[in-house]
């Protein structure tokens, strides 16, 4: 009857060695899980600023672009609506995953005609002015990301406050 017991005692240790086995796998199965829906999280979220900030860029970009044509954004005034002169067919932004009203863009005049900045005794001092401008350009997406690019724009205008 001895023999039978140890055989016993052998199985129960076996049991718990196994249960023991068992719970160690599963709590490193929980964290690498954890780990990993974290990780996806993280690159979801970068993925988004990245698009985001791609979006606002490309905002700032094709009002730049305007400068020199017809719909030229640095003549004069304050520009709330930049693309409003542009069709859906034609509008800067129309490739953009998110559409191109995703993107809000404004140009300000934020100093008219004033001296440009140069050396005080540099041989063009009195001779071009410069306007200031400041290009606004933010992009959103709800409940994910959003960015905001500003950029100063420095326009020369030969003679003095000549338009």
């Amino acid at each position: 009857m001895s023999g039978f017991a140890g055989r016993s005692q052998q199985q129960g240790m076996a049991l718990v060695v196994s249960l023991l086995f068992l719970l160690i796998l599963t709590v490193i199965s929980v964290v690498a899980a954890t780990n990993s829906r974290s990780a996806l999280k993280m690159s979801m979220n970068a993925q988004d600023g990245l698009q985001s900030f791609q979006a606002a860029e490309a905002g700032v970009y094709a009002a730049l672009a305007t400068s020199g044509t017809a719909n030229d954004l640095f003549m004069g005034a304050s520009t709330e609506d930049v693309f409003a002169a542009y069709g859906d067919d034609d509008n800067p932004l129309r490739l953009l995953d998110s559409g191109p009203d995703s993107v809000t863009t404004d140009v300000f005049l934020t100093v008219d005609a004033t001296a440009c900045p140069r050396r005080a005794n540099g041989s063009s001092v009195g001779l071009f002015d410069c306007d200031y401008y400041r290009i606004e350009s933010e992009h959103e997406v709800e409940r994910r990301a959003r960015t905001r690019i500003n950029v100063g724009v420095v326009k020369t205008i030969i003679g003095k406050n000549v338009r």
